[in-house]
């Protein structure tokens, strides 16, 4: 029987179906063995102090915690500058801050919103935990969700909570490591609760401090205090009674819920603390978040575990904690500063950057959604009028005012990222509070800078042509670099992104990974027609391109996003097979499918590997899901992740409102065009006046097979897919439309 012999297009679609891979995967190969050398030769010098000093026997010193709630440094500065009788004591803790190092906390656990009793365990547990159930969390400022529950109870909760936390962690690790921990107040204890094991629990303040105790000891300072002022007051005056009877204590101060309105809360760190990321513009860099003056709630359990013990992650119940280690001084401040050099003091204008880090959080939060609204919207409505105006022949200037409408919006989600650069946060904001201008100065920004973004397009575009290609190339370039280069922009910015909601503080987040890859998309296929012809050049500059973006996506020392990475390889096979060999068949079309799936699993699997084989406090969190299938942990994870999917929409109207309008949208414009491609091909359509026989732009058909692909894997492949569909497609949209509008009736320029 002979073998039939396949075609040449076929052929060369395989090649480059499994060149792509091959290239792909050496990629990632050296990029994690790259990060897996340096974070090798990096680790001695970020080890904590005291795991490198051999032979140190005295014992540490002791740590004192005191924590509050609802306490952010807006609010406290807005205390101290009242008529308030606990103006003195805000101002002694504004004191504190500024010999000390103050940073912003991110308190978020696994309820939506922290009530104390979540914050104090997910302190114990060095991972987001939670005490009281979602339903209590919902109504943050009523009973259910100030009082604390037993320890059963909680503990009860706590499992089935999605994150794997392991309640008591600290505590445990404390014990097996022989250092004694207290806490003093219902709440505290929780934090000190494990299975099997009772908190060793005290009396009072007092009693505690006249016992004069070593290791840990965990204090509420905002019980039975029902407003901000007297908590304010119970925290000052709980700080002074441990410094003048504990001068050798190292105290840490922390806000550990938000129950009163999501937000950043205060959080001040013994003067001499040190993270492996050093400092910026005066403040302490988080090593979990990147961020200057930002650290995470559950940082603090691995800190106290190293300060303590000698090593952030001592034994198997510290195993699971997702928190990153500080470095604690040795000793409190007053002996510190004995030695010249030794500490570095903050800022004078650090709590005021760490308030309007909080107040820009907080209206980032605000704005997240109007600002998609802004840019689904707008792609929606010029896609519909444009639908419905050129189903006749219409005059020049009608086409120039398409032209313009459709370059505008398309600079819009550009615009959103650089309007990172301007404070549109303070606008209307009081006493740490942001207004709702904040969220008309946002959309304002975004406008304004998108119109200025039109007419440099325009300028740029006349002498270099090709407006498509410039706008999606320069999208795609800012997203990935801004991610590159730790979200400056993005983080905190218009469209989300930011530390209330807390799901990603650097790289490139969701809404960032939609807009940049669908500009990328067309990026490389408009740029198609400007290259040499030949199949070589083409496939040249989806591996130029597309590997970049790659590399800047993926890389964990800079965009962070291996989701990004999985979802991107089996698009850029797709795109390369559709500028290749655009006429295959339905077989062909069939490996090529094959093809990149069996590269985004092979990208996935190696990449797990690679990771796996690193310290499993340096994992990433594709890592740690890989660990977790081996252990059954994962499942809890695969769980979580799909609640994450539909969660947001079931509590908050208007994003349910969003996300309908945006499905509604992309379901009807693909049927849509889907009933108008038949009709072209039929030469029915009320369309063909537009190219009065001219083909329509070759690169248009294969980014529509490229954005088909992406949103496709986008949605499969993310927590959020739902909105990185529609915000792909509302970036696409308008770079579309401009692609296919000519200059005049009957002229292709840009094929």
């Amino acid at each position: 029987m002979s073998r039939r012999r396949r075609n040449p297009q076929q052929r060369f679609a395989r090649a480059v179906v499994y060149g792509i891979i091959l290239l792909t995967i050496l990629g990632m190969i050296l990029t994690m063995v790259g990060m897996a050398t340096t974070a090798f030769a990096q680790a001695p010098a970020t080890a904590p102090p005291a795991a490198r000093q051999d032979g140190e026997t005295a014992a540490p010193a002791p740590i004192v915690v005191l924590g509050t709630r609802d306490l952010s440094w807006g609010g406290l500065r807005e205390i101290e500058s009242s008529s308030s009788p606990a103006a003195g004591d805000a101002g002694s803790l504004l004191d504190a801050a500024s010999s000390g190092e103050p940073v912003n906390v991110v308190v978020r656990s696994a309820n939506p919103a922290t009530c104390p009793a979540d914050g104090w365990m997910t302190l114990g547990a060095g991972s987001r935990a939670r005490a009281l159930p979602p339903g209590a969390a919902s109504a943050p400022t009523t009973p259910a969700c100030l009082d604390a529950p037993d320890a059963a109870s909680a503990l009860a909760t706590s499992r089935d909570s999605g994150y794997e936390a392991r309640p008591g962690a600290l505590a445990i690790a404390l014990a097996e490591a022989g250092v004694p921990a207290t806490a003093i107040g219902d709440t505290a204890s929780l934090a000190l609760a494990a299975e099997g094991g009772a908190a060793t629990t005290g009396d009072s303040l007092e009693d505690l401090l006249a016992s004069s105790p070593s290791g840990l000891a965990l204090v509420d300072t905002a019980a039975g205090a029902a407003t901000a002022e007297q908590r304010v007051t119970t925290l000052a005056r709980a700080h002074e009674a441990v410094l003048a009877a504990m001068p050798q204590a190292r105290v840490v101060i922390v806000s550990v819920a938000d129950a009163e309105g999501p937000s950043p809360q205060i959080g001040i760190l013994p003067a001499g603390t040190t993270s492996p990321r050093g400092r910026d513009g005066g403040l302490l860099v988080g090593e979990s978040t990147h961020q200057a003056g930002l650290i995470q709630l559950t940082d603090l359990a691995p800190t106290i575990l190293a300060a303590l013990t000698g090593s952030p992650h001592p034994g198997g119940a510290s195993a699971r904690m997702t928190g990153s280690a500080l470095a604690l001084p040795d000793s409190p401040p007053s002996a510190a500063s004995a030695e010249p050099g030794a500490t570095d003091s903050a800022d004078p204008s650090a709590v005021e950057a760490l308030a309007d880090d909080a107040l820009r959080a907080r209206a980032s939060h605000l704005t997240t959604i109007p600002s998609a609204l802004l840019l689904i919207a707008a792609s929606g409505m010029l896609a519909l009028t444009a639908a419905l105006a050129l189903r006749r022949a219409r005059p020049p200037r009608a086409l120039i005012t398409l032209r313009g409408a459709a370059l505008t919006t398309s600079c819009l989600p550009l615009a959103a990222l650089l309007s990172g650069a301007i404070p549109w946060w303070r606008a209307g904001a009081s006493a740490g509070e942001p207004s709702s201008a904040a969220v008309a100065a946002a959309v304002a920004s975004i406008l304004v800078i998108g119109v200025a973004l039109v007419a440099l397009v325009a300028l740029i575009a006349r002498a270099v042509g090709h407006p498509v290609a410039l706008v999606a190339g320069l999208t795609s370039l800012a997203w990935l670099l801004d991610a590159a280069l730790g979200a400056p922009l993005a983080f905190n910015g218009t469209l989300g992104m930011d530390a209330v909601v807390a799901g990603r503080f650097y790289g490139m987040s969701n809404t960032g990974f939609a807009i940049a890859s669908a500009a990328l998309v067309i990026a490389i296929a408009a740029l198609r027609v400007l290259a040499p012809p030949g199949r070589g050049w083409a496939l040249g500059l989806v591996a130029l391109m597309g590997g970049g973006a790659l590399a800047l996506d993926g890389a964990p020392w800079l965009g962070a996003d291996l989701g990004g990475a999985l979802t991107l390889a089996p698009v850029l096979v797709v795109l390369a097979v559709a500028l290749t060999a655009p006429r295959l068949d339905r077989r062909g079309r069939l490996r090529a499918g094959l093809g990149a799936g069996a590269g985004m699993l092979v990208v996935g699997a190696i990449l797990a590997a690679l990771d796996l084989v690193r310290p499993a406090d340096r994992r990433t969190h594709l890592g740690r899901f890989a660990a977790g299938l081996a252990d059954g942990s994962a499942w809890g994870t695969l769980g979580r992740k799909a609640g994450a999917l539909i969660a947001p929409f079931l509590s908050n109207a208007l994003a349910l409102a969003t996300l309908m309008a945006g499905l509604v949208a992309v379901v009807g414009a693909a049927w849509w065009g889907a009933r108008e491609h038949r009709a072209w091909r039929e030469g029915q359509s009320a369309y063909q006046w537009l190219v009065t026989g001219s083909a329509a732009p070759r690169w248009v058909g294969a980014s529509l097979v490229g954005l088909g692909v992406l949103v496709v894997v986008e949605t499969l492949l993310n927590d959020s897919g739902l909105s990185m569909a529609v915000i792909s497609a509302a970036a696409a949209a308008p770079l579309i439309l401009r692609g296919l509008l000519a200059e005049s009736p009957g002229q292709r320029p840009e094929r």
